[in-house]
């Protein structure tokens, strides 16, 4: 068994939000018996059925899973990677990030600067170090 994150997705064209549907149901044994899971739980299809999917192994965490707009008759998926992301790195370039590095130049700051300022430093950091994956 390989070490790495595997990530399975697109439109699998299965409709995962039947219970009632038998392909569904087949798809989830299949996902249970190698220790996958399926992630969607929103509709992707202007339908309004979950059809594109993203599976990766049971101990792999996903969040920040976001169903974006329809493209077409379906919507596209949008994650971070987040077991790329090195802890190490991330906390040196936050703590050398304008949110960090001159904590007197917040003091004039307001309430809504400061969380704006917090958000765009925070999003290019994760932008950088974790980036966005779109499906």
């Amino acid at each position: 068994m390989y070490n790495c994150p595997v990530v399975v997705c697109g439109d699998f064209n299965i409709h995962v939000d039947r219970v009632e549907d038998v392909n569904a149901a087949r798809l989830d044994q299949l996902l249970q018996s190698f220790g996958y899971v399926q992630h969607v739980s929103e509709p992707t299809h202007n339908a309004g059925h979950t059809l594109d999917l993203l599976i990766t192994r049971s101990d792999v965490a996903v969040t920040n899973l976001y169903v974006g707009a329809m493209i077409s008759d379906h919507a596209f998926i949008r994650f971070r990677a987040w077991r790329r992301l090195s802890h190490d790195a991330f906390a040196s370039d936050l703590a050398a990030s304008r949110l960090c590095s001159n904590l007197d130049a917040l003091s004039d700051m307001s309430v809504d600067d400061l969380a704006q300022l917090y958000r765009d430093v925070m999003t290019d950091l994760l932008d950088h170090h974790c980036p966005v994956v779109t499906i």
